[in-house]
This record gives structure tokens, sequence and C-alpha cells, in this order.
């Protein structure tokens, strides 16, 4: 004070703030763009008190009246309802949290949990994206339920703890041996509580699982929910095409000498419909959206030389739907052997999955380097995580020049390859050729291959 300003700044005595003619409340920006007083702002030319409510934000965007925040350059009043937040994020009563920056009613059912995650008469759901109440009764996010305590149970929901009685909260959840809550109703999951299981599938009493449609052993196999028997001539094939003798020709074991159908020519000792789908021989051509296929028990087609390969064992093709023996991975079209290497440095195959059964199996992330899904009846959706396939309703398993679905389903071309019911009539023809019995033939009804 009393001392000379800069020339930039007026060059007169600083007295209170001002120097001279400039720089003081109510004067003149001193060269047009500066004040020398404290707590003012150069606004429209004019030094103007800053800091207080209503008033411009003070240099660093501050505000200096209780209260109050700087908000589109002007101090606002904060903390209230619909007012925007104070610093550090904080609202004036515990009634209120701050939400995208402006403090909102919290704490009641619908409305977003207060700080300490505190609700009245109902759950603080932590584990969801954005913490919500929840009311007594109803699901947490991880599955488990909302109590009369005010807190999630922490047991019965996907992969949580069984609750007592080994229950589990969800009709898709069964509590398994490890006493966990796990998926259950799909494709080697165990059964529901209720016994069943999805997409098609049968329950097998004895491993207590669920065997996709098409697959099952000893002379028995899946069919859309009933074990039936398997293997003999006009009988379902078993699993991996297997029949006794002759051909599985689409659905059903054909006897050698007859005719395959589909226009595939006659059944020989071999397996082979014609001149396709035995050992060795060229895969036949899939139709539609299905894939190429063999005839021949115990046979794929081999992705890379389009013909009819053992299928199952290590370094064998993989079977259709994906499918390993012996708890094996399919490694990009081929059977890595459990406990051996997936490819492409995917570590060690695990029970189905790679990585030491991290990645590949169902629920899991698809693995690197191209290997994608790894266990049976699995594929990966858009999000890059592996999901059932090949039962009824599901999406079409990968395959040859097309999808592969569990035998009585085929691969229709809707939302990009769905399994659906085949061969009977009125329903769309097996591989869009074959019907199940001789009495219906496979005809275009508005354009769909349909059996009638």
């Amino acid at each position: 004070m009393g001392s000379a300003c800069p020339a930039g700044l007026g060059g007169g005595t600083c007295s209170a703030g001002s120097c001279g003619t400039c720089g003081g409340p109510g004067q003149p920006c001193c060269g047009g763009f500066s004040c020398t007083a404290g707590n003012v702002v150069c606004a429209a030319g004019t030094c103007s008190s800053c800091g207080g409510a209503g008033q411009p934000c003070c240099g660093g965007q501050t505000c200096t009246g209780a209260a109050t925040v700087c908000s589109a350059g002007t101090c606002a009043a904060c903390g209230g309802p619909g007012q925007p937040c104070c610093g550090g994020a904080t609202c004036a009563s515990s009634a209120n949290v701050c939400a995208g920056g402006v403090c909102t009613a919290c704490g009641a059912t619908g409305q977003r949990c207060c700080t300490g995650s505190a609700c009245s008469g109902s759950c603080c759901d932590s584990a969801a994206p954005v913490p919500f109440c929840i009311a007594t009764g109803s699901s947490c996010s991880a599955g488990d339920l909302c109590l009369s305590s005010n807190l999630c149970a922490g047991c019965g929901g996907r992969n949580q703890t069984c609750c007592s009685g080994a229950t589990c909260n969800r009709a898709t959840t069964a509590c398994s041996t490890a006493n966990v809550c796990a998926s259950c109703g799909g494709a080697f999951e165990p059964p529901c509580t209720d016994g069943g299981c999805f997409f098609g599938g049968c329950a097998d009493p004895n491993a207590n699982t669920c065997v996709p449609s098409g697959r099952g052993d000893g002379g028995v196999v899946c069919k859309a929910g009933s074990l039936v028997s398997c293997g003999i001539a006009g009988q379902p094939c078993c699993t991996n095409t297997s029949c006794t003798a002759g051909c599985c020709a689409s659905t059903a074991c054909v006897t050698p000498g007859l005719t395959c159908g589909g226009g595939l020519g006659t059944c020989t000792v071999g397996g082979s419909c014609g001149n396709c789908g035995g050992p060795n021989a060229n895969c036949c051509a899939g139709a539609g959206a299905s894939s190429d296929f063999c005839s021949a028990s115990g046979l794929a087609c081999d992705n890379n030389t389009g013909t009819c390969r053992q299928c199952g064992g290590p370094g064998q093709a993989c079977c259709e739907g994906n499918f390993c023996g012996g708890g094996g991975c399919c490694n990009q079209g081929f059977c890595a052997a459990a406990a051996s290497q997936c490819g492409n440095a995917q570590g060690l195959c695990t029970a189905g999955g790679c990585n030491d059964g991290t990645c590949g199996k169902l629920g899991q992330p698809e693995c690197g380097g191209g290997v994608g899904c790894t266990a049976p009846s699995t594929v990966a959706n858009l999000a890059g995580i592996c999901v059932g396939c090949g039962g009824n309703g599901q999406r079409c398993c990968d395959g040859t020049g097309g999808g592969t679905c569990g035998s009585p389903f085929t691969c229709a071309p809707a939302a990009g390859g769905t399994c659906v019911p085949c061969g009977g009539a009125g329903q769309r023809c097996c591989g869009d050729r074959f019907c199940n019995t001789s009495a219906l033939t496979c005809g275009s009804v508005g354009g769909v291959p349909t059996c009638q």
C-alpha cells in the first residue's frame, strides 16, 4: 500500500487494492483485463466482486461464500435438493446423495443408496454398477435376496454359497456338491431343482447332469427331452452319428442298401451315403444354414480337408457340437487332450477350458489367439462370452460351412443361426434335406424347406 503500481497496471499508487483509477471494486479493469483488489474479477471491463452467491466465480473457479460452488462461471448455492453438489461431492443433508453432480434424494426403494450404503426399510444393492435401494424379498444383483434385516443375504445367488437347506434363489441355479449355487439346466450342467433341463436336454440320473439333445451313452440318446434307445436301424443315431450298422442319415440310422434320403444316394456297409460321409470320404454337403456332415459312425467333417475323420480323441477333429472326449478342449477344430497344451499360447486344457480352465467354457470369455470357445456345446456371442449352442432355441454351434444342432433340431438362418425342431410334418426339414419318415417329403413352403 502506498507504493507505485507497475506501468502495465495503470502506474498509479496502490491504495486499498486499487491502482489509482483501476483495479479496485467497481473500477475499470487495469489494461482492460486485470484487477488488483482481492475477491474481484474482471467482467465486461469492470472489476466486480466475486465468490459470493450469485456473483462470478473468482480466479481458479473458486467461490468464497458459504455453501457455494462454481457452476457455469457463477457461484451457485450448493448441497440442497436439486442443487449442485458442494466440494468433495457432498450434500448438506444425509437424505441426499451426489449423483451426476446434483444432490438427489436417496434411501427409499428405487432411489440411490445414501452415503455409507444406507437405505430406509430396504437393502442397498451395493454389487450393482450403480448402488440402488431394493425392496425386501427382491433379488440383489448377485442373485441373493434382500432380507428383512435390510441386508442382501450373501447366499443363494449364482456362484454364491447355498443357503440353508441347500437352496438357491433362481430357477436357473441349483446347489452343487461343492455347496455353491451353480448354473443349472444347460448342457453338462446339473439339473435344476425341479429335475429339469433346458433346450431339449435330458437329466441323466446316474451322472446328475443335463445331457444335450443328440448325445448319450450305452445305447441311449437324448431326443428333445427324452432318453430313448438308439443305434439300430430306424432308431435315432447315437452320440457322434453312431449306428450299430449302416449310416446316420440326419436323425436316424439307415440299413445298408437303403436310401439315405435327401438326394444323397444309397447307404453303404462302410457308412457312406452314396459318395459322401464315410471314412476319409468327402463330407456330405450341407444345405441352407446347416454345416457339412458325415454319415458313418464316430466321424466329423475336418475343417481343413473337407473329409470325414475320426473325432473326439486327442489330435482328432472335434465332433459336432464342439465335443472332445475325456475333458479335452476343442482347439480350432481339433481336440487337445486334458492336461495338454492348447494352441496359440493359451495354456493347459483343464476340464474343457484352456488357460487352466479359465477360458472357453460356458459363461467364460472365449480364449485368445483365435482359439475361441473350447467346451462342448458352446459358441462365442458378440461380447466374446461362451454361451450354450445346439439346443432348441439356442444359437447353432459352429461347423464346417454352416451351423450344427443336436438332433432332432436343425440350424435355421434366423438371428444368425438358431436351432429349431425339424423333420416332423410342418416342421423345417432337418439339414434342409431330410424328414423323419418316408411318408413325408421335403419341399418348399414359402421359401422354407418344410416336411409335408
